[in-house]
Formats: C-alpha cells, structure tokens, sequence
C-alpha cells in the first residue's frame, strides 16, 4: 500500500512562470520517497473549504514541485502565499509504475528499456507528464496540443532532457493549426506505448486510435475531487463497465479499458 501523509511542509517558493501559471516548491525531505509519476497531492487552501488536487510535476532532491494554473478562488488564494507552511495530504492515487506498464526490456528504476513511448498532452495535462519523462530511461516525441502559443508549458524542459516535441494549436498561432489527434493519427506505430493526460474530448480521440492501430496507452484522468482519498465518490469513472474512483482507484488507468 503506498504511504501517504498528511502535515505541514515548508513553502520554498511560489512564483509565477507564465501568464496564469504558478510553480510551487515545497522542501518534503522524506516524503518525495513516497512520490511516483502519476500521482497527486491534496492542498489545503487558506480561506478554502475544499482542498485542491494538484499534480505532481518533478522531484528535485527534497523537493515537490508543483505546477499550476489559477482558474478559480482555490488557486487564486494558493497563487498569493508566498511563504511559511502549507498542508499536503499524499502522495494520493496509483503511478504508471503500479499498472507494470513496463515491458522486461525497459529500464525504468534501474530496472531493464527498449520500447518506443509517445506522450500525448493536452493543455495542463503536460505538467504531470513531466515528472513521467524525466524517469524514463528511453527518450520518445510528445504530441502537444493547446488551444493558442500562450497555452504553451514546458517546452524548454522537455527539450533539455532530449524529447522530441510535436506542437498544434487549435488557433493556428504555432505548429500545426488543430487538433494535435489530427497528426497523431498517421504518425503512430504498433510499437508504440501512449501515455496520456488532456480533455476527455481528447482521451476519447486516443482512445478510438489506439484501438485501431491495436497500440497499448496509458491515461492519467483529470476530475474535480473532494476529497481524494474516494469517500466522497465526487470523481466517479466507468472503466470495463464498472464504477471506478480517479482519486483512488486511479488517476491512471489503461487507455482501453476507460469508457469513453
């Protein structure tokens, strides 16, 4: 069973990056142990009644790092704290690693790597995809869509640690104007592994691909939640026909299995 904690950890810094996007650092020297790609935290927001899920984005030494965009009061507050201490229940939810996604030729963890991996991200989905790519050991592309270039996260990390970088916008500002599922499609090998996080329009798209191409995937779903532990059942999910808590039973799950 993963290990979670729920305590006060010292703010580092909290500064914005771009337009409405925030990183948040936080010193957590025993608990980044616990963290894997995939997972979240809950945050508890002064002058907020519920916490806010947030994604993991990277692991830097004793360092959570946490990439953010301020949509609403919850991240609006979180955006204003500066200093002192703030309260984390997690790490919260499976990781890729718990789904043996990995084939024996893989090396990820020290262990074993030979596959072939595409990261496909849509908006925000691309800040939890990090904290996935700089693990792997094999390097891959990243088929990146947002709706316009101001949209654009991350880019410079992903190029530093040799991913290739696919970019479309929806307003045609930069990369291919539409859907980044427009080029994904033609592009595709049956060798292929998909990992995934972006709409639900988006999830559906890769999802119908995958199938037809017989690709194995990996999605990390995005659902407002409560509580984050599954007691609220806020973030219900069908995958193979049954109920299933993205909270707890995921975030991740097999691409073919969800029920778009």
């Amino acid at each position: 069973m993963n290990k979670k904690f729920d305590k006060n950890y010292k703010i580092i810094s909290n500064v914005k990056v771009h337009g409405n996007y925030f990183e948040l650092k936080i010193k957590a020297p025993i608990t980044v142990k616990h963290c894997h790609p995939g997972q979240f935290f809950m945050l508890s927001i002064p002058n907020v009644f519920l916490r806010r899920p947030i994604s993991i984005h990277n692991i830097k030494k004793n360092t959570i790092i946490f990439l953010y965009k301020v949509i609403g009061d919850g991240t609006r507050n979180l955006s204003k704290i500066k200093s002192g201490k703030i309260q984390l229940l997690g790490p919260l939810g499976n990781s890729y690693y718990d789904l043996n996604f990995v084939p024996s030729s893989q090396k990820i963890n020290n262990k074993s790597c030979n596959f072939s991996p595409i990261i496909i991200a849509g908006g925000t989905g691309i800040v939890s995809l990090y904290f996935l790519a700089i693990n792997l050991n094999t390097r891959g592309t990243i088929y990146y869509g947002v709706y316009s270039e101001k949209d654009l996260l991350c880019l410079e990390k992903f190029k530093k640690i040799g991913w290739k970088i696919i970019i479309s916008t929806e307003d045609g500002s930069q990369g291919y104007k539409g859907y980044i599922t427009d080029i994904l499609h033609k592009d595709l090998r049956n060798d292929n592994t998909l990992f995934v996080c972006g709409p639900a329009s988006m999830l559906k798209k890769v999802s119908q691909i995958a199938k037809e191409k017989n690709i194995n995937g990996f999605a990390s779903l995005e659902e407002k939640m409560a509580c984050g532990i599954g007691n609220c059942q806020g973030c219900v999910v069908k995958v193979k026909g049954q109920n299933k808590r993205v909270c707890r039973d995921g975030t991740i799950f097999r691409i073919e299995d969800i029920d778009l």
